[in-house]
């Protein structure tokens, strides 16, 4: 029979739906409030192979643990606490006094007080546990440290006994007593002298960073490795011990990742290893739009990691935790059953381990809608399930019956997300499937909507922080979406097809376009990219999957007891993964088959709630007309956001992308012009473009570049312009007439005269007035400059907007400089500074700077350079001419925005 047409809205429904959506609001606020870790100065000094560790009081540290944090969470507690007991005495008050004075007709609004009372109060509690809970996450804790004590202990000892680096310690410490205050943090790169770091307090392992790598060794078991994009192995490894040369061991466990520069310790997870290296913090992003690293290895309990000079020892008969030998025999079993070229699929595809997946086939799995399939999700939970839930009205025969049959079916799924690393997609399907289970079991109606709440109350209990990861986003708003917009689809089919096989494929396909229309907005958001493909893939591909994932488990099976007709009988499943990789690497190649983009605004995410909830409640009268209101409002705000952007004051945004030692500059023009003066460096396993720029201007909304000027043929200028060249539209080359003879040089020449991009060589004298609003002029290179190496023929611009100066100078050095300074004198004088060959101790000459008067500048350059820049003398100028000097090497990708008055720093 057909359902109603109409359907009435109960607004009171869900509530572990609105309690878990409650609690994750506190949790967004209470990330929002929490302090961030503090910040400790440490002065280091080398002393032969000690390290001298000094806090601001001058006593020798081990441990970082032993500062307070800023704020006392004992404070935060009580707080919430009083606010809560006077809520809920407000809330038996009121009804109290209502009863007693219910004949006075001037105090029933105390009857409307008290129903609005309770439920603020209602969110006011499960939002503060919230709060709570994501501060007392968020925020560092502090614990007494054993190798402070040792520290400690040490430095009581007579001196006869102390270890040799104990000695040296306090010796250097008392000569250091006498010196002179550390040199500014403008200096921070020079190799001699004492050196000034602030260490955030957010793990003590990371005190370890400041020994010699030569004096450590790190022993500890290998819990999961995978492969990079260079070929080696990257592992987390549960580090249990670090062996350092005359102190005592390092006993406190942590979580670390290390580095292995070659691929012979593939599938090592189990093993125990000895290994020496030199541990380092996560590195943090250093451009505006790139992936936050540091905190996803942080949720994971990880907050360094070690670059290996040395396995000394591995024992792969180590003794791994319980579910690191079941996830090992699973991999061995699936690795069995499949050739060598789809066993990495399979493993993606039926546990979610994509540790040895070619780059470029998850890339084309992600364009062809399919990236979902690698993610344990509710249909791999599903048919773990199915044997015992076809056999679930037989275990509900006697109470006795259903405890079996509820641990059996737990059991399962306890067994599938052990295995598969208790991922967030998979955790969320288990709970989910246990639910059900036990509301079938035990005649305990519930609804989807209130087990996906249970579900997700149940993570984020557990771990709050779990809110912010991208799995568990996408995985439960996809499941929301499903379960509120999919039963409307029904009756857009005519009665006569809604309850037949056309209903049914009807309905598959619009699972597909319901979640990916739906989760539009995050998808483009993280990865700038969304597939179009999405719902032809999943209807063509997922039956076949589904038929590879349960007769690969029967085969698994079989394999228990004849390991070679196991492989036999599984060449339909290895025949489809084949068939499946030729699909997807066609599909995810076509270029009709994604877009890219980037978000108009934040008024999209209500656009995008709207909508969905207006498709959810097109049968419900009481919500549809609220719902499309709220669409309607949304829209209206999204395009006034944008049409005040077009209407205001247009400004010139300047960005210097950190592409370590080499430089890069987007020119973010008034008049919507993008221009990109040089393009990062380039070095075997490493391409500047393809790291950084490239999906920095994606990111950015940039399709095309009006121009390129590469200031020299060096390769850390123009590293990255081929790439640039293959995967944007560019409009014009400018370059120094410089000639070079390498490889690169002619290859980006033949390529840009195949593309027919033309090359303009640029000269003293020339302008590139593209927008009018913000000439350039090209003060160098000349026949004038007496050097003519390429750094002295660099493309020195002077970019002009309004009433401010930028001066970009390229590598030019001393020669260069003198050049400028005789030509041009006061005409030099600017607001903003590039610093000429990565602050070099042949460039920022004197002279230079005390015609230039830049109030600020920017170099750009590597932390860890092999040229030890910036050069001392050259900061020491910068800092003499009264320069405010900022490095990329310290503080990442900087940017700059000019209204035509002035510069200002704009943080990212």
């Amino acid at each position: 029979m057909p359902g109603p047409k109409r359907i009435p809205f109960h607004p009171g429904g869900y509530p572990l739906l609105r309690i878990a959506l409650l609690y994750a609001a506190g949790i967004t606020v209470g990330r929002a409030l929490a302090p961030d870790p503090p910040q400790v100065a440490l002065n280091v000094t080398g002393a032969g192979k000690s390290i001298l560790l000094r806090d601001p009081g001058n006593m020798p540290v081990w441990s970082l643990a032993s500062w307070d944090i800023p704020a006392d969470p004992k404070l935060v507690t009580g707080v919430f606490l009083s606010a809560l007991t006077l809520g809920v005495l407000f809330c038996l008050f009121i009804p109290l006094l209502s009863s007693r004075l219910a004949a006075l007709h001037s105090l029933r609004f105390l009857h409307s007080l008290r129903l609005l009372g309770i439920p603020l109060v209602y969110l006011a509690c499960i939002t503060g546990f919230g709060v709570m809970q994501s501060y007392r996450f968020h925020a560092p804790q502090t614990t007494a440290a054993s190798g402070m004590q040792a520290m400690q202990s040490a430095q009581a000892m007579p001196s006869a006994q102390k270890p040799q680096s104990v000695q040296k310690m306090q010796s250097a410490q008392k000569s250091q007593s006498a010196q002179k205050p550390p040199p500014a943090l403008h200096e921070q790169h020079s190799v001699s002298g004492p050196i000034m770091r602030y260490l955030p307090l957010a793990s003590e392992e990371l005190l370890l960073q400041h020994f010699d790598p030569d004096m450590m060794v790190f022993c500890g078991m290998v819990l999961a490795d995978r492969a990079t994009r260079s070929g080696n192995r990257m592992m987390t490894v549960l580090v249990d011990s670090v062996q350092i040369d005359g102190l005592p061991t390092w006993r406190r466990p942590f979580r670390t990742e290390i580095l292995v520069r070659s691929d012979s310790l593939q599938g090592a997870a189990g093993y125990r290893l000895h290994f020496s290296g030199d541990l380092q913090p996560l590195p943090r992003p250093r451009n505006p739009h790139q992936f936050d690293y540091a905190s996803f290895l942080s949720r994971r309990d990880i907050h360094s990691q070690v670059f290996v000079s040395g396995i000394l020892f591995f024992d792969p008969a180590g003794d791994p935790p319980f579910w690191i030998r079941q996830q090992i025999r699973i991999r061995t079993a699936l690795n069995r059953l499949f050739s060598d070229e789809n066993s990495g699929l399979a493993r993606a595809i039926i546990l979610g381990d994509r540790s040895d997946l070619d780059p470029g086939l998850r890339t084309g799995f992600s364009r062809a809608g399919l990236a979902h399939l690698m993610a344990v999700s509710g249909m791999h939970v599903g048919f773990i399930l199915m044997p015992v839930w076809f056999v679930l009205p037989w275990f509900r025969r006697t109470p006795a019956l259903r405890v079996a049959g509820l641990a059996l079916g737990g059991s399962l799924l306890l067994c599938y997300a052990g295995v598969t690393g208790f991922s967030v997609s998979v955790s969320r399907a288990s709970l989910m499937a246990f639910f059900m289970m036990l509301a079938r079991l035990f005649h305990k109606p519930g609804t989807s909507m209130n087990i996906l709440g249970a579900a997700a109350l149940l993570l984020l209990v557990h771990d709050p922080m779990m809110l912010f990861d991208i799995g568990f986003q996408l995985s439960f708003l996809a499941v929301i979406i499903i379960l509120t917009t999919l039963p409307g689809t029904r009756y857009m089919l005519p009665p006569a097809h809604r309850y037949r096989k056309t209903g049914a494929l009807f309905q598959f396909v619009m699972v597909s376009v319901l979640v990916q229309g739906g989760l539009y907005p995050l998808l483009i958001h993280y990865f700038n990219e969304f597939s179009i493909a999405g719902p032809l893939s999943n209807t063509l591909a997922v039956p076949f999957v589904q038929f590879m994932f349960l007769w690969t488990f029967l085969c698994l099976a079989i394999g228990l007891f004849l390991p070679d007709m196991a492989a036999l009988a599984n060449i339909p499943g290895d025949l489809i993964l084949t068939g499946l990789t030729v699909y997807v690497a066609r599909i995810g190649a076509h270029p009709a088959s994604w877009i890219e983009g980037t978000l108009p605004g934040s008024w999209l995410y209500g656009v995008w709630f709207f909508g969905t909830a207006l498709l959810a409640g097109l049968r419900i009268p009481a919500l549809r007309f609220k719902m499309a209101a709220g669409l309607l409002f949304c829209l209206v705000m999204l395009q006034s956001v944008q049409l005040h952007g077009q209407l205001r004051r247009p400004v010139l945004d300047v960005v210097f992308f950190d592409v370590g030692q080499g430089d890069a500059v987007l020119l973010k023009t008034p008049g919507g012009y993008h221009y990109l003066y040089d393009t990062g460096i380039w070095s075997p396993g490493f391409d500047s473009a393809e790291r950084t720029i490239i999906p920095e201007l994606k990111a950015m909304g940039i399709r095309r570049l009006d121009g390129v000027i590469l200031s020299h043929p060096h390769a850390d200028h123009i590293g990255g312009i081929v790439s640039l060249m293959h995967h944007m539209p560019i409009d014009t080359i400018y370059q120094s007439p410089a000639p070079h003879d390498t490889r690169l040089y002619h290859r980006y020449m033949e390529l840009a005269s195949r593309l027919n991009i033309p090359v303009r060589l640029l000269s003293t004298g020339q302008m590139i007035t593209t927008d009018p609003a913000m000439p350039m002029l090209v003060l160098a290179p000349s026949d004038g400059i007496r050097a003519s190496d390429p750094n002295n023929q660099s493309v020195v611009l002077m970019v002009l907007h309004g009433g401010t100066r930028l001066l970009l100078t390229g590598d030019a050095e001393e020669e260069a400089e003198e050049y400028l300074v005789e030509q041009f004198g006061p005409f030099l004088r600017v607001d903003l500074l590039k610093v000429g060959h990565h602050a070099s101790r042949t460039s920022s000459t004197a002279p230079f700077l005390d015609k230039v008067r830049a109030p600020e500048a920017v170099a750009s350059l590597g932390l860890r350079n092999r040229y030890q820049h910036p050069h001392t003398e050259a900061t020491r100028r910068l800092l003499d001419a009264g320069t405010f000097t900022r490095f990329t090497s310290l503080e990442g990708a900087v940017i700059y925005r000019s209204d035509g008055e002035g510069y200002t720093n704009v943080p990212w």
